[in-house]
């Protein structure tokens, strides 16, 4: 279909095209960005040329939604491999389409992936600005699944203001809304965040922006127990902020062992972004050089 320039979209077709953005996805939970960028890429521009061939204005919102996930999968990527530019643009994009298919949730989960964007720069002011102007546009219809979402990344932003208070009532009201996650209220292109492996994960991760390292640490046990095998990444991820958990603890081999599962995990994703992660999670280390478990560490991570 991808090919053709005198075939006419149906639903069929447009559900055959959310599949395969479902497909990439998990490869990329399994086999990292570097593996599936180039063919998501190829996948949206495919889906750009086609959604002016609809058989109907409901298959054609239909197509603007589903061009929009693609769109903002594409960000993800490019976010995993440090190009954020490239994140930003994806991000517009999936956003124009969301307004043009009235498709308010989208649109604010667009909204809401820029303010990851400057978490991951460390502005919490600018992500917590982004994380409000989503909420604010998706308005009182907003799902369940999204509204836990941004309120967890809200906590994160509190944490890097050193707000902690305000982190932890943020956390509680993403820990209420995830209770109301239902498969009929959430939608399809986030569907994997029903399972409560991601909600362990992404509180335990917000535990340790709120320097709340023993809350954190069980979140972060939970979610490692929970979280599929297939979820490659996400484990490198969750393994790095467990390790920065015990490093506020001061509990330092723990860290260093924890440090080096996650190390593993992102190379075999070849995850830029998880990598970066592990060379600023050594500076937290410098004052433990002189141990043997951090040197070791050190060369894994630098020279290996």
């Amino acid at each position: 279909m991808a090919g053709s320039t005198t075939s006419r979209v149906t639903d069929p077709v447009v559900a055959d095209l959310e599949e395969l953005t479902h497909t990439y996805r998990k490869a990329d939970y399994r086999d990292g960005s570097r593996r599936v960028s180039a063919d998501v890429v190829a996948h949206l521009r495919s889906m750009l040329d086609a959604s002016n061939r609809t058989v109907s204005s409901s298959t054609h919102r239909r197509m603007l939604s589903a061009t929009g996930d693609a769109a903002q999968l594409a960000a993800w990527l490019a976010i995993d491999a440090q190009r954020y530019d490239h994140a930003r643009g994806y991000c517009q994009l999936a956003m124009s389409l969301a307004e043009r298919a009235n498709d308010r949730t989208l649109l604010a989960y667009g909204i809401g992936i820029v303010g990851y964007i400057h978490l991951h720069a460390g502005d919490g002011q600018a992500a917590l600005r982004e994380l409000n102007n989503a909420r604010d546009m998706a308005g009182r219809g907003l799902p369940p699944a999204v509204g836990s979402w941004l309120r967890e990344a809200t906590g994160e932003a509190y944490g890097l203001l050193d707000q902690s208070s305000r982190g932890l009532a943020a956390l509680a009201q993403a820990e209420r809304a995830f209770d109301r996650i239902t498969p009929e209220n959430t939608p399809a292109w986030l569907s994997f965040f029903n399972s409560s492996c991601h909600a362990a994960r992404l509180k335990g991760r917000c535990l340790t922006r709120l320097h709340q390292p023993k809350d954190a640490i069980r979140a972060l046990h939970e979610g490692l127990t929970l979280l599929p095998n297939s979820f490659v990444r996400e484990r490198s991820g969750t393994l790095i902020d467990l390790s920065l958990a015990y490093i506020q603890l001061k509990e330092i081999e723990q860290a260093c062992d924890v440090a080096r599962q996650a190390d593993g995990l992102a190379r075999r994703t070849e995850s830029l972004r998880n990598r970066q992660r592990l060379r600023t999670l050594l500076v937290e280390l410098l004052p433990w050089t002189s141990l043997d478990c951090v040197q070791r560490l050190y060369r894994q991570v630098l020279l290996n």
